[in-house]
């Protein structure tokens, strides 16, 4: 029986991992405990209940305004009580964020194994995103089993040094967890006739300009075309939320909604005709709902997206963003084409195949 534990603290984290978890706790062979930091405790409650997740601990580090600093401190003295009361045989870590780099840190100085789901993405500029770069390299520095998405990942982690013998190409979880979704009742095919377009944007790097510049292409392609409905489920940050409302909030063909929980989203995903986002994690589900994405971004870490032709990186220039929209909207050859490849991220079997390497079986 192998001990293994896993942990998140944010939503996205979690999303990535519902399918490992749901695996993971049936396998004869694993002993699994289910840890969450408390980072995002209201949305990662909504993820929780509605696959029956229940956590074995809740370190509820959240704190009003707190700096990455405090996230820091807060998950690594947390976290390692954990970690000294059980005898872990390996934690389990996804993605990049200050949650996953701190954990991992703490397992290396209690000489506990990690394994890295979602391993070896890179933008290639520590300031984009910030500080997500930096803890993704920092995680493989640390990790005994590095879960590469794509053989593009992989390559990434052999230049940096990393040993071959610790990096697995499995796909990416996303699949696994999009798969799911199609499988659940109430699910259906987009059946909207409005031609609609979804944008997610609260990137650091993205507040201020970047932000009033996606604003500006919204007015000026939602005048040139009154027909299409734009749905922006707008982040609570202060420096996302009070200029989009400001901006956009009297725009007859613009709706803007409170953060959408993961199901509600997918389903507008999948309504969606086309996607503005400056997020990873929708950038990676355009392809498994088929629909073309605009990166709201200057670098992506997920070059796959682009190279597979659903995505187009445009930045936060109000002019690309625009003349992108349109070509797509008026074009139809071409966006057929954007969405006719084949899904970068793998099958939907990332879980198996993890499970498998982990215990043999």
């Amino acid at each position: 029986m192998k001990r293994i534990a896993i942990v998140y603290g944010t939503r996205p984290e979690l999303i990535k991992l519902v399918p490992l978890i749901l695996k993971m706790r049936e396998h004869p062979l694993i002993s699994l405990c289910i840890i969450n930091t408390g980072q995002h405790m209201e949305m990662v409650a909504e993820i929780e209940r509605s696959f029956g997740i229940i956590p074995n601990h809740n370190l509820d580090i959240m704190q009003h305004n707190q700096s990455l600093t405090d996230i820091l401190v807060n998950v690594a003295t947390a976290i390692e009580s954990v970690i000294k009361e059980n005898q872990f045989d390996l934690m389990i870590v996804q993605g990049d964020t200050s949650t996953a780099s701190t954990v991992a840190t703490t397992c290396f100085y209690n000489k506990l194994e990690v394994a890295h789901v979602e391993a070896g993405l890179r933008s290639f500029n520590m300031m984009e995103p910030f500080p997500e770069e930096f803890n993704r390299k920092l995680i493989s520095l640390i990790a005994s089993y590095n879960f590469a998405p794509t053989h593009h990942a992989s390559g990434n982690l052999l230049k940096e040094g990393v040993s071959s013998e610790k990096i697995y190409t499995v796909g990416n979880t996303i699949v696994d967890m999009v798969q799911m979704l199609k499988g659940m009742p109430g699910y259906s095919e987009s059946s909207t006739q409005k031609r609609k377009i979804l944008i997610t944007a609260h990137r650091r790097e993205n507040h201020g300009d970047g932000i009033r510049n996606i604003c500006e292409a919204v007015k000026t392609v939602s005048q040139k075309y009154p027909d299409i409905l734009f749905t922006w489920p707008v982040h609570p940050n202060p420096n996302v939320f009070e200029m989009v409302t400001n901006e956009l909030g009297h725009v007859k063909n613009v709706l803007l909604t409170k953060p959408l929980n993961y199901l509600a989203l997918a389903k507008e995903l999948n309504e969606s005709y086309l996607v503005w986002t400056d997020s990873g994690g929708i950038q990676e589900e355009c392809p498994s709902f088929k629909k073309p994405v605009l990166i709201l971004r200057n670098v992506t870490e997920r070059p796959e997206v682009v190279e597979s032709g659903f995505g187009i990186i445009v930045g936060c220039e109000t002019e690309e963003i625009v003349n992108t929209t349109i070509e797509l909207l008026n074009d139809e050859s071409l966006y057929q084409t954007m969405i006719s490849g084949n899904n970068p991220f793998g099958d939907g079997k990332t879980s198996e195949a993890i499970i498998k390497i982990l215990t043999g079986k």
